[in-house]
C-alpha cells in the first residue's frame, strides 16, 4: 500500500477509529480475562490496560523507537482505563460469574476479541508505514500480527495460562490471514474503507467457523496421558 497517495489527515483519521475499536475490543477482553481470574479492581484494569497496548508497544519496540505510539497518544491507555473500569462495575453489579460457561457469554467474548483482533491487524500495517518507514509485504505482516497478537500474548502470560495464539481457534492464523488480505488487497483495491471492513469482516468469519466447528491444528496425546484418565 502506497501511503503517499493518501490524504494524511484521512490516514489520521482511518487509524483513530480504527485503534479506538480495538482498543475498545482488547480492553474489555482483557478486563473479563481478568474477572474470570478473580483479580481484583487494579488487576483487572492494569490487565485490560496492557492487552489493549501492548501489542503496539512490542512493535514501536522491535520497530527501534525511541517514543513510543502509547506514551505519545495517551488517550489509548486512558480508553482502555475506563473501558475496563465500566466493565468491572457492570460486573460487581451483576456479581454473578454463572454466565461464563454459557453460549451467549462465549460468542460475545469471541466477537469482541475478533473485531479487535481484525483492527489491529490494520493498525498494524498503517502503523508500520507511518511511524517504521516499512513498505517490504513480509515486514508488514510480521508487524501486523505482532500488533494484534502481542497484547493478548501479554494477557495470558500475566494470568499464567497457555496463550491463546497456540492453542485456541488459529487465532494467530486468522490475523497472518487477515494482515495477508489487508496488505495484497490495497495493491488492487484503493479503497482503504472498503479493505478495512472486509479485513475484519474476514477475521471475525475465521475465528467464527473455526469455533464452531473446533478448528485446531493438531495436538499429540501422549499415552501416559490417556492411562492418567
Amino acid at each position: 500500500m502506497d501511503i503517499s497517495t493518501l490524504d494524511m489527515e484521512l490516514l489520521n483519521t482511518i487509524l483513530l477509529i480504527i485503534a479506538v475499536i480495538g482498543t475498545v475490543s482488547y480492553a474489555i477482553s482483557g478486563a473479563l480475562t481478568g474477572i474470570e481470574s478473580k483479580l481484583d479492581l487494579f488487576g483487572v484494569i492494569v490487565l485490560a490496560v496492557i492487552t489493549a497496548t501492548g501489542g503496539g508497544f512490542l512493535r514501536d519496540l522491535i520497530l527501534g523507537k525511541s517514543r513510543f505510539v502509547i506514551f505519545e497518544e495517551w488517550w489509548y491507555p486512558l480508553i482502555a482505563f475506563a473501558v475496563s473500569g465500566l466493565v468491572f462495575a457492570v460486573m460487581w453489579f451483576i456479581k454473578d460469574l454463572s454466565w461464563e460457561d454459557s453460549r451467549a457469554y462465549r460468542l460475545t467474548y469471541l466477537i469482541i476479541d475478533s473485531v479487535g483482533l481484525g483492527a489491529f491487524v490494520i493498525v498494524g500495517v498503517l502503523r508500520a508505514q507511518t511511524i517504521g518507514n516499512v513498505s517490504n509485504e513480509g515486514q508488514l505482516i510480521f508487524y501486523s500480527l505482532l500488533t494484534c497478537v502481542g497484547g493478548s500474548l501479554l494477557r495470558d502470560l500475566l494470568v499464567m495460562r497457555i496463550p491463546a495464539i497456540f492453542r485456541k481457534h488459529i487465532y494467530a492464523v486468522a490475523a497472518i490471514i487477515g494482515s495477508i488480505y489487508f496488505v495484497f488487497m490495497a495493491k488492487v483495491i484503493g479503497n482503504i474503507w472498503l479493505n478495512s471492513i472486509t479485513t475484519v469482516l474476514i477475521v471475525v468469519t475465521i475465528r467464527f467457523f473455526a469455533a464452531r466447528y473446533k478448528w485446531n491444528f493438531p495436538k499429540i496425546h501422549l499415552k501416559n496421558e490417556e492411562n492418567c484418565k
